[in-house]
């Protein structure tokens, strides 16, 4: 038993985000691709640490990637009011401790360029943060993030021998499950119904995407079916009205324990689409217990005990009750989530074949041995003897700028280091084989840049697109899914 795992960065983002840097940010789940998939009201707001003071752009690379053919980096910062200077500091993502500083070069118009040296540098990702000196005594702070070299950042080939025959094992053993689903009451929802639904129970706009509106009328319904662990598996199933076949999407959750929203708007693109509860608890309760071992202490020996081993099966049975309903195509099914659902995605694209596409945004949990590492150099946190973590006082905290490590990072050998490799997403990727459409929160704590990066590195597809989102954290693009939409159309199409 642990108290404290490195998968604490599936503590859910309404809850708290551990951004690259000393801050901690808190702010509201706003988060998801093609399932804003959050059951309670829309709102507008931005998840941190987006700066609205002090705002990035870079003419020499838009979307913050470099090139090894980049001599600097150069990046342009605009604060809102009037400034006196600026200055930077630049770090490894998720590194507290920064290893080079500069100042800004001011324009007569209020921009700055920050300049920053190539050389030193490590393939990988880097925080920049900057301090705006408005005259007033309290400057103004950003951050943005950049990639150098990414496609050939070191990363840990962490991933066991026997990986594939563990999970293998895991899958067949849901054969030994009855699925005997229970339908609740079919209720029919106009369009006019689901774009009410929609801001009031299902966090997204009322209509974010009328192009790609293909059903006017859906019917939903409440369904449960057995699942691994010996618990039910809940659902909200949408579709539109009629036989079918239609193309199947599973709508899989961000991190949390909460009430899961009726895939309404999913099944106005003609989707039959299901948004479960991977928990096994209801998808419509007043309150939520977080489960034991969710969270904290953690469980990671024997290694098929540890919480999400039942969790990436579930994702797996409800792709087997999806294929055994009448109305399903089997030759479209798509997977969709964000965060911890964009972390499903992968794992269970990886761990069922029948799976055709995979729409991943900013997922989760992937490169542990990096996050892990920029934990330990932080000095916040410390290894127990007890293969555990404790939280360092501040005045025993020394930190490391990571710079004296050019591959990957090296961790010891623990229950949990054993462990975890065979829940690490990156250690999935090369088990799937479809196509893959996923985007990066460029200064997003939670899904780092090295994270999600690890996992585009590492996909056995070669049809696979990566959409950086400078400036963005964990958040949602509503972009994004509009252009992720029209991506799962040309494979449709292509497909007749």
């Amino acid at each position: 038993m642990r108290r404290l795992s490195s998968f604490t960065c599936v503590i859910p983002c309404c809850v708290l985000a551990v951004c690259a840097g000393a801050a901690v940010i808190f702010f509201g789940e706003r988060v998801c691709a093609m399932n804003h998939n959050l059951a309670w009201a829309w709102n507008d707001g931005a998840s941190g640490p987006a700066t609205p003071d002090v705002q990035f752009y870079s003419t020499a690379a838009p979307e913050f990637l470099f090139g090894a053919d980049a001599a600097e980096i150069v990046i342009q910062a605009r604060a809102i009011r009037r400034c006196v200077g600026l200055t930077w500091t630049v770090a490894r993502s998720s590194f507290v401790e920064p290893f080079r500083n500069g100042r800004g070069e001011p324009s007569p118009n209020g921009t700055f360029v920050l300049r920053i040296p190539t050389a030193g540098l490590h393939p990988g990702f880097y925080d920049v943060r900057v301090r705006v000196d408005t005259g007033m005594g309290k400057p103004l702070e950003g951050i943005c993030a950049f990639g150098y070299r990414a496609a050939d950042m070191p990363i840990v080939d962490s991933r066991p021998a026997n990986f594939r025959a563990f999970w293998e094992k895991g899958v067949a053993s849901l054969k030994e499950l009855r699925l005997e689903p229970q339908e609740g009451e079919h209720k029919i929802f106009t369009h006019a119904e689901i774009s009410e639904y929609n801001l009031k129970s299902a966090c997204l706009p009322g209509e974010f995407d009328p192009e790609g509106r293909v059903a006017e009328k859906v019917e939903s319904f409440k369904v449960s079916f057995n699942g691994p662990g010996g618990k039910r598996v809940y659902g909200w199933v949408a579709k539109p009205e009629g036989a079918g076949p239609f193309p199947v999407m599973l709508v899989l959750p961000g991190g949390g324990a909460n009430a899961r929203p009726r895939p309404l708007d999913q099944a106005r693109h003609g989707f039959l689409a299901m948004d479960i509860q991977i928990h096994g608890q209801d998808v419509d309760l007043e309150k939520y217990a977080v489960p034991p071992g969710y969270y904290d202490n953690c469980t990671f020996d024997p290694i098929e005990d540890f919480y999400f081993y039942n969790v990436y099966l579930r994702s797996v049975q409800a792709v087997n009750y999806l294929l055994s309903r009448p109305d399903a195509d089997p030759k479209q099914v798509v997977l969709v989530g964000g965060s911890q659902g964009g972390r499903l995605g992968i794992t269970t694209a990886a761990l069922d074949s029948r799976v055709t596409a995979v729409v991943a945004a900013i997922p989760a949990n992937s490169n542990c041995p990096y996050s892990d590492w920029a934990k330990e150099c932080n000095g916040e946190w410390a290894r127990t003897p007890d293969d555990g973590w404790r939280r360092v006082p501040p005045r025993e905290q020394k930190r490391s700028n990571g710079m004296d490590r050019a591959g990957p990072p090296v961790l010891p050998d623990t229950a949990e280091n054993r462990c975890m490799p065979y829940y690490d997403a990156m250690n999935f990727a090369q088990d799937v084989k479809c196509p893959v459409y996923m985007n990066m929160g460029m200064i997003d704590g939670v899904s780092t840049p090295p994270g999600v990066y690890s996992i585009y590195k590492r996909l056995g597809t070669a049809d696979k697109t990566l959409v950086p989102l400078p400036g963005m954290g964990h958040d949602w693009s509503a972009e994004f899914d509009r252009r992720a939409y029209r991506w799962l159309a040309k494979l449709r199409a292509a497909k007749r």
